[in-house]
């Protein structure tokens, strides 16, 4: 039944689609329809509700930065939204500071992947400082918890310093405000982030501590998952939670680490790439620079020879015994456009192998068939954005219009029904943000329903990116005094 509403979505959408304007064009306004998902200038609407502009909530972001051009009541109203929401992620603590958190669900927790993802959507470009500090947080945390973890997370087949200090996970989080590193084995990501911002900001730019920092990760905390045999860095699927919906019901958390992802590493083949350039930068040796990069043309070579399948997708990941999953990972085929890992004709051929319908773009695709969720059956617009972004690079055109009539939804135009929330999980007592108003969590890519936590740090940059790549806004960076 899944799979047969995945194909008339399909249908519907190649069928269907009339598509009114993908980029600016007639005094700038962005409309999109394609039988089904409908942008107008005052609407938005999908398979299972709608709103208008004037139903959303008016918020003033301390970050003034606005879009150029005659942009419409519905897509402005969306931007001040996003900006708000990112803005109501900032947290401070007495042990850590002002930093980035993920979303109003997860108060003062901190999240490599999330603050990292969100930097380079947006985050680099308009609050600079902010993410700086955020990352040098994760580091700061990352290198005190180091390999101490809790009990269950000590992998065996890992040749690292373990050290158990706690016999289940809620306790090391409630120590270090963070998680065990085995639940983040895609850490190496936080390098595209800094990579990013330094680029952006060269008055920010640090980039001798860069790259010993980024030196010291590599041989203490990403060395051991490297496998010699295949060319491939071990490690969970980028945000993919282990032990969740996103892997078969019957994997435990060894089996979810030692797999090989293919969007994990392409983060890595980025981390070789930004290695290779800070070591340029800070003045290391010629045969520094040419070691990194070394590393990083193997890795696409792996990749390449061991991710591509012979129709052209791009697989999940390797499990641990080295089987192809058949299923493609929409980060995967993503990350690995956006950073050349790809021939322009390998691109092309694995997007016209992923399907988008109007429900959006699935996480995973076929979805997994035993363990339906948020992390298998998904649509998180801060997925679908980088998606669309590797799409434009494939295709050579603009998807502007259809990815904020995409990304839009998740403001809410039809919500889960709400569940009873435990007061200890949400900022506000007995409410994770998530009614509607602000841009949530994730999408069920099966009911079209919004659900998750509202004002999501990484959708809320999602649908900043769509015009910050487009060059469509005025940035201003600096944040009044009183926010820092």
């Amino acid at each position: 039944m899944i799979m047969k509403l995945n194909y008339m979505l399909s249908v519907a959408s190649i069928l269907s689609v009339t598509v009114l304007a993908q980029g600016p064009t007639n005094a700038d306004a962005l409309v999109y329809s394609d039988g089904v998902l409908t942008l107008t200038a005052d609407s938005l609407a999908d398979s299972v509700g709608s709103f208008s502009a004037d139903k959303l909530p008016v918020v003033t972001p301390l970050n003034q930065s606005t879009l150029k051009g005659d942009q419409s009541p519905i897509v402005k109203g969306m931007w001040s939204i996003a900006l708000n929401d990112m803005e109501r992620n900032l947290v401070t603590t007495e042990k850590n500071g002002t930093y980035f958190a993920a979303g109003i669900r997860y108060t003062t927790r901190i999240y490599t992947r999330d603050i990292a993802f969100a930097a380079v959507l947006a985050g680099n470009d308009l609050y600079p400082a902010e993410i700086l500090q955020s990352i040098k947080i994760t580091r700061k945390v990352r290198l005190e918890m180091g390999y101490k973890v809790s009990t269950p997370h000590i992998i065996k087949e890992i040749n690292a310093p373990w050290e158990a200090v706690a016999e289940i996970e809620k306790a090391v989080m409630a120590k270090y405000s963070s998680n065990s590193f085995t639940r983040g084995t895609d850490d190496v990501i936080w390098i595209w982030a800094i990579d990013d911002l330094y680029a952006k900001n060269p008055r920010l730019a640090d980039w001798d501590w860069f790259y010993k920092t980024g030196e010291k990760f590599f041989n203490e905390f990403y060395a051991p998952w490297f496998d010699s045999t295949d060319g491939l860095y071990r490690g969970q699927s980028t945000f993919q939670d282990i032990q969740h919906n996103g892997y078969p019901a019957n994997y435990s958390i060894t089996d979810c680490v030692l797999l090989k992802a293919a969007s994990t590493n392409a983060l890595y083949y980025k981390g070789l790439i930004a290695m290779a350039n800070a070591a340029k930068i800070s003045g290391q040796d010629t045969a520094v620079v040419k070691f990194w990069q070394a590393k990083a043309d193997a890795l696409r070579a792996a990749f390449q020879h061991e991710f591509i399948m012979p129709d052209g997708r791009i697989s999940y990941y390797k499990d641990r015994d080295g089987k192809l999953m058949p299923n493609q990972h929409n980060l995967g085929t993503a990350l690995a456009t956006i950073f050349g890992m790809l021939s322009p004709e390998q691109a092309r051929l694995a997007y016209q192998h992923y399907p988008v319908t109007p429900r959006g773009v699935a996480l995973v695709e076929p979805y997994l068939t035993d363990k339906l969720g948020s992390h298998n059956s998904g649509d998180w617009p801060f997925c679908t954005a980088l998606f669309f972004w590797g799409k434009e690079i494939a295709d050579g055109k603009s998807y502007q219009a259809e990815t904020v009539a995409q990304l839009g939804r998740a403001i809410g135009t039809k919500l889960e029904p709400k569940k009873p929330q435990k007061k200890a999980e949400s900022n506000e007592p007995g409410d994770w943000g998530d009614g509607f108003g602000s841009f949530h969590e994730k999408i069920d890519h099966v009911t079209g329903l919004i659900g998750g936590s509202g004002s999501q740090l990484w959708s809320a940059a999602a649908y900043l990116n769509i015009f910050l790549r487009h060059n469509q806004v005025e940035i201003f960076k600096d944040l009044p005094a009183k926010q820092k």
